[in-house]
């Protein structure tokens, strides 16, 4: 019995050096992240322990998030765990917000981001980054193929940085989500990202709340957003200077149209038929999906009844490959089936 409990402990402890441990504060005061999945949960790290964390990611194999928000980072510090990105390719998630980061740092971890092929979101809100650091972001993203979401929401970001960035999405595919929300964003920075959302391969969400937006730069952000059927979001609101029909305008595209795209998309992400990271509306299966009303109850009761096969040739179906029908048909009768079960609880 002794010996079975002790290979119980093994294989547990064996499990949970697999699956890497969560780790905080007292990790890395005693400077040891060996097998942290996870580093949260910190209060202050102190310049010394930030160049020895940047040394550490150089060649760590285990660490995927680090949440270091609200712990007094300032550029230097910013400076030493940039290049510890560099090579980098595990870390997915970086939070940084909350700090006292300015365009120093957010330069540097703009170079990082040129050369970081594992970071998939970096949050420098409410910091002091602006037009130069933004500058610097965008020259990262550029180069960059694996960022998914940056936010630099609360900062002091005005038309260059908007503009920079408003270029560098012209040929990144990568990045999905971009945050700059009480800002200092006018209608030169708001018509560049505009245009450049209008032919945007990769953007499904912008977000520019709380700026010094005009009718002109909402005016061509909204026919963006209209023009682009990959988008998801676009959030505009709270820019006073926006009044009128446009503004009007805006809201009712938001709270219809966009409220439906966001709508087809989380279903065909919670269906599997689209990636987390995917422009989902822009996939084979959101147009069978959105004309079938997959996404809606209504849409899923008109289809109860019909078997899977019955499913594969239905004419909505029509421009799907084979394999494409058959795994939307499975996923769609196993749809039915779970909202059948529930009208009849």
């Amino acid at each position: 019995m002794v010996r079975i409990a002790l290979v119980r402990i093994a294989l547990l402890g064996f499990a949970a050096a697999v699956s890497g441990r969560d780790c905080g504060q007292q990790d890395i005061d005693a400077r040891d992240i060996s097998g942290c999945k996870t580093v949260t949960h910190m209060k202050y790290i102190g310049h010394t322990n930030a160049v020895w964390l940047g040394q550490q990611l150089k060649n760590n194999t285990d660490l995927e998030t680090l949440d270091l928000h609200h712990t007094r980072i300032g550029d230097d510090d910013a400076i030493s765990l940039a290049e510890g990105l560099r090579g980098n390719s595990v870390l997915h998630r970086l939070a940084m917000h909350d700090n006292k980061i300015r365009d120093a740092g957010a330069r540097a971890l703009g170079l990082a981001l040129s050369e970081n092929t594992g970071l998939r979101f970096l949050s420098l809100s409410s910091n002091g980054v602006s037009n130069d650091g933004a500058v610097g972001l965008a020259e990262g993203l550029r180069a960059n193929s694996n960022l998914r979401r940056l936010d630099l929401y609360f900062n002091q970001v005005s038309d260059v940085g908007a503009e920079a960035l408003a270029s560098a999405l012209k040929t990144n595919d990568a990045l999905r989500q971009l945050h700059i929300d009480n800002n200092y964003v006018h209608d030169a920075g708001g018509k560049a990202l505009g245009e450049a959302l209008a032919s945007s391969r990769g953007l499904t969400e912008l977000t520019l709340m709380y700026n010094q937006i005009k009718n002109d730069g909402a005016r061509l952000l909204l026919n963006a957003a209209m023009q682009n059927e990959g988008v998801e979001k676009l959030s505009i609101s709270h820019n006073d200077m926006v009044h009128g029909a446009v503004k009007q305008e805006a809201a009712t595209f938001v709270s219809t149209d966009l409220a439906e795209r966001r709508k087809l998309a989380q279903w065909l992400r919670d269906t599997g038929l689209a990636g987390e990271t995917e422009r989902a509306l822009l996939t084979a299966y959101a147009a069978p999906a959105r004309e079938l009303r997959a996404h809606h109850a209504d849409g899923l009761l008109a289809l109860n009844g019909i078997d899977q096969e019955a499913l594969k040739s239905h004419a909505a179906l029509a421009a799907l490959s084979a394999e494409q029908a058959t795994a939307f048909a499975a996923v769609l009768h196993q749809q039915v089936q779970q909202s059948a079960q529930h009208d009849e609880l």
